[in-house]
Parts: structure tokens; sequence; C-alpha cells
């Protein structure tokens, strides 16, 4: 008697169910894609009891005759794919043709769809039955969802509290949002209006119409096109750092992805900007080639495989950073809205224009696409007099792109004016602007100008030193398993001379010369520890760790007292810096307050 048997389609699409409808957010998401791949312009969600209850998608795209109305909750059943060769070229949000059959298994559906040219359809699934019957319908289609998982009680039992679950769908919905901003999208919460967005192509907009308007006016443009891929989008000011990672959003070909290697990026392109606790608000767009992009790697789309992604991320790293660095954005305090017309402007307003907004001279700093400087890939690469003819032409295009770039003239924002008055607190100095005034920590900005003072020279030129005695280290015989040869030629290329010393030993017998003037055991055992957990070594941000630490212990002091003219050099040193905004762990050193947001503390009357 055979053992192995065909599930029948109801097990299989449950199971399939399990993998793509996590939660009612997961419904959103798979509904939504497919109005967009029907080519709608405005899609409606509405929620209730956190999607458990009802989840409604309305959209106007192309909509369905009766015969594909009912083929679409079949299993596998696409009209995204015809061959196996589009599989490796997929331009559309699904593809697999599980979602509806998958949705259908554990809720209760119903679906009216209409072409627009005659008598729609009405298909109603419960319990694996289907009913199709003519209904009046205008051009588009719209699917009711209720009773999510109620065949399902575990997965019913496993969701989280509404507030949660609320939030997921409305992460979800924002992402899609973002991703597609020529679309106009409306969500609801138990009839409740949580945001719409209008669909003229303004990512910014539709960044104030998600967020706030405050947030937008905060947010940087940046871009940069190679031969092969385009970035663009908004970085957000140091102030904007947030204590979670879901600000920082990265779109590929419209779609919302995790790319873990960018994320990476992002976060080191601020490491100089914000506390190292904190993560960077950053909605990036990322344009290349379908044929370069495998998105049939997870059964919810959430990754995607990219073949060029190390370019693409060093990219995203040095344009954010080179922005950054040339804009010197500085932190600034409490602010407030204006008033016009005796009248809050108010954030959530559907109908207000974004664009008049921030047209504001005094409320937000506007940056000129010029303005931004490029990255290169390969830095090292344009300096050298190299023949580029040996190279394919890809590469010689890409080179070529690159001088391009470099050959752009910047304008380099002007350094504040400022004037120093006095210290409070024998710890920060109070300066007086044209608009407002500027309150300086001194020990963050001397930490600033004293760690780019010995980064120059510990980069320059490291010598080794031979200690008078050896320094030794003990580890367990796991850790002395992993120790191989290439691990011990890492050690040597930063400078450290490792060898076996008994059995569970090592003797560091040289070492940087620079290290003696910090806590070198601590230094050395992080170096090993490194090396030891991977096979390539981060030296750049132990290097960094280093020097932060010498530069701190060298820095002025808290209660420390300055002279007017010792704080003045202060301030000259700090803004030849090439970040003068932040310390080296990603504190701010200078916080503007703005006339008028002065005023408004002060409640001065005609404000």
């Amino acid at each position: 008697m055979a053992i192995i048997k065909v599930m029948d389609s109801h097990l299989a699409n449950m199971i399939a169910a399990g993998e793509v409808i996590e939660r009612p957010s997961s419904v959103i998401k798979e509904l939504v894609e497919n109005s967009l791949d029907a080519g709608a312009k405005h899609i409606e969600v509405r929620i209730y009891d956190a999607g458990r209850s009802k989840i409604i998608v309305k959209d106007d795209g192309s909509g369905m005759d009766q015969e594909d109305a009912k083929n679409a909750f079949k299993r596998h059943a696409s009209s995204k794919l015809t061959d196996e060769y589009q599989l490796f070229k997929i331009k559309t949000m699904g593809f697999r043709g599980e979602a509806l059959p998958s949705i259908a298994s554990v809720s209760k559906v119903t679906m009216t769809t209409s072409l627009g040219d005659g008598v729609g359809s009405k298909i109603t699934i419960v319990n694996d039955e289907m009913k199709v019957e003519n209904y009046s319908s205008r051009k588009g289609t719209i699917f009711t969802i209720e009773e999510l998982f109620y065949n399902t009680p575990v997965r019913l039992k496993f969701l989280k509290t509404d507030a949660t679950e609320n939030a997921n769908s409305l992460e979800v919905m924002q992402r899609l949002a973002m991703s597609r901003c020529d679309v106009s999208f409306d969500f609801y919460i138990d009839d409740r209006h949580v945001f719409t967005t209008s669909g003229r192509g303004d990512l910014l907009e539709v960044i104030a119409r998600i967020y706030n308007n405050e947030t937008a006016k905060k947010m940087i443009p940046v871009s940069f096109k190679a031969f092969d891929y385009d970035i663009e989008g908004y970085i957000g000011k140091p102030e904007l750092a947030k204590s979670n990672r879901y600000y920082m959003i990265t779109i590929l070909n419209q779609r919302n992805v995790y790319l873990p290697k960018m994320q990476k990026a992002i976060i080191e392109a601020y490491s100089d900007f914000i506390f190292n606790s904190k993560y960077p608000f950053v909605v990036l767009k990322i344009r290349v080639d379908h044929a370069l992009v495998d998105v049939n790697v997870h059964p919810s789309k959430k990754e995607v495989r990219l073949s060029n992604d190390e370019r693409i991320c060093d990219s995203v790293f040095n344009l954010i950073k080179d922005t950054l660095k040339e804009l010197k954005p500085l932190t600034s305090g409490p602010t407030y809205e204006k008033k016009e017309n005796n009248t809050d402007l108010v954030i959530n307003n559907q109908k207000e224009a974004i664009s008049l907004l921030l047209d504001e001279e005094e409320n937000v700093c506007t940056l000129k696409e010029s303005n931004i400087i490029r990255p290169s890939i390969n830095k090292k690469s344009i300096e050298l007099d190299v023949d580029l003819s040996q190279f394919d032409e890809d590469v010689v295009l890409e080179n070529n792109k690159i001088k391009e770039q470099q050959n752009i003239e910047i304008k380099k924002p002007k350094r504040p004016y400022m004037i120093p008055l006095c210290q409070i607190h024998n710890t920060y100095i109070i300066c007086q602007g044209e608009d407002g005034m500027f309150l300086i920590d001194q020990h963050a900005a001397n930490e600033r100008i004293n760690y780019e003072k010995f980064n120059k020279l510990l980069n320059n030129h490291v010598d080794i030193v031979e200690p008078l005695f050896p320094y030794m280290i003990n580890l367990n015989p796991s850790e002395v398993l992993r120790l191989d040869e290439k691990k011990l030629d890492i050690l040597k290329q930063i400078g450290l001379e490792v060898e076996l010393f008994g059995n569970n030993t090592l003797k560091i017998s040289k070492m940087p010369s620079f290290i003696k003037e910090y806590d070198e055991g601590s230094y050395i055992e992080e170096l090993i520890e490194q090396v030891l957990s991977k096979d390539k070594i981060d030296v750049e941000f132990v290097r960094k760790h280093v020097i932060s630490t010498l530069a701190c212990k060298a820095s002025i002091k808290a209660n420390d007292k300055l002279s007017l003219i010792e704080m003045k050099d202060l301030i000259d040193d700090l803004f030849d810096c090439e970040n003068p905004t932040c310390c080296p762990h990603g504190r701010p050193t200078i916080i503007h307050f703005s006339k008028y947001d002065i005023e408004k503390m002060f409640k001065r009357s005609g404000i």
C-alpha cells in the first residue's frame, strides 16, 4: 500500500498560505500588488478590527472577465509568466499565482470585477466552494476578505494586538505608497481616514502626506546615475535619526525590499553624523535592469538577489556620505509651525499643497540638484593613468561616467556667521548668528577637531614597534582551532605580529605604535575577536574607535573655562573640519535656534 500520496488542492493552498499570508498586512500587500499590476491609478484599502473581521481593497484597474475571474483562484494561475525565460526578467509585482488561492483557503472571499464594457462578475468563495454570478460593477476590481483565519484557529491565535496589526498594515501601505508615487492611495482603519496620496509622482509630497510636513522639510534630495543603474530619493538630516531600522526604506524597481548590504552601507555613511544607537531616515529608489534582479528567492518577495549589489552599495555609501559632508546640516532646536491667517498649518490636511509649504524661505533649506556631490565607485582608479583599452567596453563606459561626475563643479554651503558671546556652565558656548543663535558643546567640538587631526596623522604613516614585553592573550581550544594561517596573515596586515605560544596562548610580539596611547589590551583583543569570528576584519571600524577615544581624552572637557579668543579659535578650527556638525560618536556639536523659534517660545505678539 502506497504511503506517499498527492495532497488535495485545499491542503496545498493552506500550506502555501502559511508562507505567503502571515497576517492581515500580508493580505493587503498581495491584493494591492495585484491592483498595481492591473494598472490601477487609485487604490482604496479599508480594514476593520485590525483586519481580522474585514479587509476591503478597491481599485480602478483593468478588471477581469468572468473566465479570468474564475481562473484567478486556481493555484499557480498567472497572467504574468508564459515561459521560463520571463522568470529571469520579472517586471510585475506578482507572478507565482499563489496569493489569491492562499487567501481564499483561510478566509471568506468576495470579488467583484468588470472590464467596464458590460456586465461584471461576482465571485464568492467559502470553504473552497465557488459561487459565480453576473454583477453590475464599474471598471476595476473590489476584494472583500472576511473572517481571516477562521478555519485556522492556531494562526488566528498568534496574531498580535489590534494596535500591532494595525501598525503592520499601515507600514505596508506606507511603503507601497512610496514605491508607487504615481498611484493615488487611500487608507482607512475602522472608517478612520489615516492617509491619502495624490498620485502626482512626487516622492517628497508622499513623505509629507504619510509622515508630516516638518519631516519632509528635513529631507535632502540625492541622485546618482551610472550606466547600468540609477539612484534617487531623499536622506534625512541627522536630527531625524530614529531608534529602529524601519525608516531605512529601499525601493528596487518600484518594489519595497530588504537589502541587508545596502542597509549596512547607509548606516556606515551616517556613522559620523548620528549616535551609534540611532538609525537614519532614508528613502532611496534604485532602478536596475530587471534581468539583474532575482525576485524569486522569498515566498513574499521581501528579499531579492541583486547581481551588482556591491557596486550599488558603494555608490549609495559615497552618495550619502559626500552629500552630508558637503551640506554640513546643523541640528535645529525646538521648531514651531508658522501660522497663516491665524490658522495653524495642519500636518495631515489632505487637500494641502505641499509644494507651497516647501517654498517658505524661512522654514526650509531648498537644495538644488547641482548642489549634491556624486559618488565615485572607485576613487583610486580615477587617479591612475591607465590604458582603458585593455578593459571591457562596460568598464570603459563606467570610468568615463565617473570622470564626468568628478568634473562637476560643486558649490559648497557657506559657513554660518556666528560671534561667540559667552560660556554657560563652562561647557556650552553661546554664539549670535544672522538668524537666531547657536549653542556649541565645547567638548564635542574639540573632539571632532582632534579626531580629524589624529585620523590624518595615523592614516598617513603607522610605525610598527616591538614592546619591551610581548603581550599575551589566552584563548579557549575552539578559538585556537579557528586561528589558521589565513587569519594570522590578516592580523599581520594591520600591524599585529601574532604567534602561538604553547597550546592556548597567543604572543603578540609587534603592534602599531599609536595603540601605546590607548588601552592596548582592549584594542588587540577586539581585533583578534573580529578576525576569529569572520574571515575578513573591519579594520576601519576598530581604528575609528581607537582614534575617537584618543580624541576624546585629548579634548577640552566640560567645566573648562575658555576666553573669547579661545572660543573663536575653537569655532574656526571646527569649521575647518570635513564634518563640523557632529563629534566622532555622532552627537551634535552645534544646535541652531532660529529667531522665529526663539520669539515663538517667548510668545511674542505679532507672531
